[in-house]
């Protein structure tokens, strides 16, 4: 009877009346639901783990049981699961960053009345102890089934380091002993398996299938420069039928893949967790339905998503291990005969995948500075730290993820405060130290992947630890007949070199000076900025280059080293600011002078300024001279250490528009305090330029 019922709702979920369970899924869903078992299961994408827990879950909630748990990492996973529950009539709320107050309070609120079948909560939810104690605790002891969905994020680094999974495990220890849980993964190898076994406990149940793909033809190509990738991604995508991914590992490589598509009349979006909430949706629907023909995304497009007829999926860059390849190369050729997945390798890779692999875990002086400042007061704020350590938002935030996981933990949180407990802590540089070691060697496994001769797919089984991998006699080494061969157009190659010339970077004017009212006016007790004053904005500008980046940005760093700007650079900022949508025309050009270099910025603003025909003007003067402003990680410090630098000689103010010049524009602090100043002393409006961005985001 119970499994004619759960084919039955087997068969709703898929909206096929005729499907029938894939090995091993009706095995799964009986252990669950009818043997209180502790299980994992390692499948490939779209065998249907998805399904397991939720039929699971019905056929628990029909018994009368309480409601399923399930820890889910990506909010378009969690989307999609919705979907998939409400098809069996299941009552499902979602607990995570992307709800808005109202949305989150009506969630908490059927959780702790009990009215819901199923919470899927993002694992960064369990380190809110607001949610923890007040909701999530009332419901732990008639929980009926825990779930942790792709749970190679248990281990201390799957192919993605989630400190929040570590918690899982203290959430399990207040639950019924014979409580059902179930770890589902796609991409998990013995290492991993024994890491989720560590945590969940050596009596775990393993189901694990075939990891192969039929469907894939998998093609990696020789390592080619910036300029031939992108010609051939123009050339292969007019080839290959369909619609797919294209994943690269920064955002801005993703806009420049992107764009560099829509200007060869390929209809392209970029797709980035930076990306518009509403944004994302949009997109994800449009490649759903094929009204697009690629998204370039970082890895934010990955577990979870569910279009069964993507016909290719592309990397840009190598990722860094086989267990993020394979997760998301399996977004492909789900549910049709044929897809590809090709992997290019580019120059760039090896300096961004260390880059990764350095910033993984916080060091030690990151911890000593935040923890010495948290217990020297009396419970601080996250955005109040950066007031007492010049560490960077983003690398406070790291260190708090990371310690708050710790066991035992050297701070603790109460609400938004966050305090120093009496732990004697030290930072387990072995432990960092043996992690950096295996993403170093699973790094150099995937280039091994890039050179590999023989089956590519059962390379990538093999990798897996999967036992049954074979020769899957589809890809470029099995058949040479079955990958995408373009001969590279020496036009195409010269049309990419020339876009990634000219692809300025966007100057975007801030908001706001400080966090808040009171920290604006402690980081600014000399020039008295207001926290927001929308008349002392700049304008967009734009920066010719990134640092050591392309020809331009190679050209700034030789010069600066060398103390001067070579009159080559003239032409392409005049193109540049040419292409400019000015509101109102700048009639002058001033700069930020030097305190180091006197002469390096002054020399070329002078030239450009003769170049442009319009006067240039030296308006700003160094009052006190300061520590590089690159020494400052956050706002707060950036911005103390900016007040009182500079002033205006207030004879050499124009009430015309003008073009701000600086050698090289990073956080754009130095831009926003002298645009104040400058509209202050009663300038007109202000255009940052820059010769290039140093700037280490996206």
């Amino acid at each position: 009877m119970i499994k004619h019922q759960a084919l039955i709702h087997l068969q709703s979920i898929t909206n096929n009346a005729d499907a029938q369970f894939h090995d091993g899924q009706l095995d799964a869903i009986l252990e669950l639901s009818q043997n209180n078992s502790q299980m994992l299961v390692v499948q490939k994408t779209g065998w249907g783990k998805s399904a397991v827990y939720f039929i699971a879950t019905k056929l628990l909630v029909d018994q009368g049981r309480g409601p399923s748990i399930i820890i889910s990492p990506l909010i378009a996973l969690m989307r999609n699961q919705i979907q998939s529950a409400t098809k069996l009539g299941l009552r499902v709320v979602t607990v995570n960053s992307s709800l808005s107050p109202e949305e989150r309070n009506n969630n908490e609120k059927k959780i702790a009345s009990r009215q819901v079948d199923s919470i899927i909560i993002a694992p960064e939810q369990l380190a809110n102890e607001y949610f923890v104690q007040n909701i999530l605790s009332k419901i732990l002891s008639s929980v009926s089934l825990f779930v942790v969905d792709e749970a190679h994020c248990i281990s201390d680094w799957g192919h993605d380091f989630r400190p929040d999974y570590r918690r899982i495990v203290r959430i399990l220890q207040t639950m019924p002993k014979n409580i059902p849980v179930l770890a589902t993964t796609a991409t998990a190898n013995n290492r991993v398996v024994n890491d989720i076994q560590k945590q969940l406990g050596k009596h775990i149940l393993i189901i694990r299938g075939s990891l192969s793909r039929k469907a894939l033809h998998l093609q990696t190509l020789p390592r080619m420069n910036k300029n031939q990738r992108l010609a051939w991604l123009v050339q292969a995508l007019k080839q290959i039928p369909g619609s797919g991914i294209i994943y690269a590992k920064t955002v801005r490589d993703c806009e420049l893949v992107s764009d560099w598509l829509r200007a060869n009349n390929i209809n392209s979006h970029s797709y980035s967790g930076e990306s518009n909430p509403v944004l994302r949706i949009t997109l994800e629907n449009d490649l759903l339905d094929n009204k697009i023909k690629v998204l370039v995304s970082t890895s934010a497009l990955g577990m979870g998503f569910d279009k069964p007829d993507i016909s290719f999926v592309i990397h840009f860059q190598a990722p860094g291990n086989i267990v993020e390849y394979y997760q998301q190369v399996g977004r492909a050729g789900r549910g049709i005969e044929n897809a590809y997945g090709i992997l290019m390798f580019g120059e760039e890779d090896e300096q961004i995948q260390n880059f990764f692999i350095k910033r993984a875990f916080p060091n030690q002086l990151e911890v000593d500075g935040l923890l010495h400042t948290i217990s020297n007061s009396e419970g601080l704020k996250k955005q109040e730290i950066e007031k007492h350590s010049n560490l960077s938002s983003s690398n406070i935030e790291k260190a708090l993820k990371f310690l708050s996981s710790e066991d035992p933990s050297p701070i603790y949180k109460d609400g938004s405060v966050y305090y120093r407990t009496a732990i004697d802590y030290s930072l387990p540089t072995d432990r960092i130290e043996r992690l950096s070691g295996i993403k170093t060697k699973e790094w150099e496994q995937l280039q091994s992947y890039g050179n590999y001769q023989k089956c590519l797919m059962r390379f990538l089984a093999q990798a897996l630890d999967d036992p049954l991998a074979q020769d899957c006699g589809k890809c470029i080494n099995c058949n040479n007949q079955s990958g995408i061969s373009v001969e590279l157009k020496h036009e195409l190659i010269r049309s990419a070199a020339e876009f990634l010339k000219y692809r300025y970077i966007k100057i975007k004017s801030r908001k706001r000076f400080g966090h808040s009212g009171a920290m604006a006016k402690e980081a600014f007790p000399i020039y008295k900025f207001p926290y927001q004053n929308n008349k002392w904005l700049a304008e967009d500008g734009l920066a010719l280059s990134r640092w050591k980046d392309g020809i331009w940005g190679s050209l700034v760093a030789t010069n600066k080293a060398e103390g001067q700007f070579s009159d080559d650079l003239i032409q392409p900022m005049l193109e540049m600011i040419q292409s400019m949508n000015f509101k109102d025309r700048p009639y002058w050009i001033t700069y930020v002078p030097s305190p180091r270099h006197p002469l390096l910025v002054k020399n070329f603003a002078h030239k450009l300024a003769a170049s442009l025909d319009i006067h240039c003007s030296d308006t700003i003067i160094i009052a006190e001279e300061r520590p590089p402003q690159k020494t400052m990680e956050n706002s707060y410090h950036r911005s103390k250490n900016l007040d009182g630098a500079f002033r205006i000689d207030l004879n050499k103010v124009y009430r015309d528009p003008v073009l701000l010049l600086d050698d090289a524009v990073d956080s754009g602090w130095t831009f926003s305090v002298i645009t104040a100043l400058l509209k202050r002393s009663g300038s007109g409006k202000v255009y940052p330029i820059a010769l290039t961005s140093t700037s280490n985001q996206g």
